[in-house]
């Protein structure tokens, strides 16, 4: 199996000291693993001791309104997490939590990863692992020999599926796969001379970048990916988000969360000016309209 010494191989170098590794309480699994959709492990860390002590339980949070949320969230990005994770714990407040993949798919903002998650890290219940871009990546690389933007997602559920060896729990097997992928299966400078997966798929080919990354500069070696069995390129990265839309958006909800938030267009574009999408012509407009449209200002207007 090409997992074999993967679990060993954890119990000496897996990040067994963050926190939430330390609990099987649903809610504050799910709070840790919406806050590290899209933003690192450093930045979580404080904020996700700080959301739990602010509403320990469903129940605390469900009570809280909207932009009290929105506000504990500030500084974490993609605000949409946090106004799901509040619309979770008002249903989860009212129902309890779902025993099943399919029911905690129903609550809001909760698709086939996140649900997995609960049902291993809080539940331990026997499921494949939740594959987000590390466990796809290790698969791919480990499991098929292709890089992760070449594999399909029925291939990598199945390798991942196959993956655990019987003496594994699902939630050491899946802790061990994201150390991995996060520490040293990484997507550009792959150190596969610390790799315990000796029947890796992509063993051969991975750790001559490795070698070579230790001779020469980053620069002169071709990014991972870029081999002679397929044509393909890896996605491009998302866009900068310096400038950006989202920038203007995160400004714009910010000025409408503070306690004398603007009254009128002009104010808000005041506040808002330091951000450099805002110098386009209705943007500012667009921003708040946006806001409001995914539903993120709740009754929050100008004016108000």
């Amino acid at each position: 199996m090409w997992t074999d010494a993967l679990a060993a191989w954890y119990e000496e170098r897996g990040r067994h000291d963050l926190p939430w590794r330390q609990t099987r309480d649903p809610w504050a699994v799910l709070v840790s693993e919406v806050m590290l959709q899209q933003t690192s492990v450093a930045r979580v860390l404080p904020r996700w001791r700080a959301f739990l002590d602010r509403w320990p339980a469903p129940q605390d949070c469900a009570a809280a309104t909207q932009e009290d949320v929105l506000r504990e969230w500030q500084g974490l990005g993609y605000p949409r997490r946090a106004l799901a994770l509040h619309r979770v714990a008002q249903a989860v407040a009212r129902d309890g939590w779902p025993a099943t993949e399919a029911g905690l798919r129903q609550l809001p903002g909760i698709g086939a990863y996140t649900a997995r998650a609960l049902l291993a890290f809080a539940f331990d219940a026997d499921v494949p692992p939740p594959r987000d871009v590390n466990l796809g990546r290790v698969a791919a690389r480990a499991a098929l020999g292709v890089e992760l933007h070449e594999a399909k997602a029925r291939q990598l559920d199945e390798a991942l599926a196959a993956s655990r060896p019987p003496h594994v729990s699902a939630r050491e097997h899946a802790f061990a796969l994201f150390d991995l992928g996060a520490t040293v299966c990484t997507a550009r400078q792959p150190r596969c001379v610390e790799c315990p997966l000796a029947a890796c798929a992509s063993r051969a080919r991975l750790r001559a970048v490795d070698e070579d990354l230790q001779a020469a500069s980053p620069a002169r070696i071709p990014p991972v990916g870029a081999n002679a069995h397929t044509e393909k390129k890896p996605p491009r990265r998302q866009p900068a988000y310096a400038g950006s839309m989202r920038q203007l958006r995160g400004a714009v909800l910010r000025a409408m969360l503070v306690a004398d938030p603007p009254h009128t267009l002009d104010d808000l574009k005041a506040r808002v000016a330091h951000t450099p999408a805002a110098a386009r012509e209705g943007a500012v407009e667009e921003a708040l309209h946006g806001l409001h449209h995914d539903g993120l200002l709740g009754s929050l207007t100008l004016g108000a």
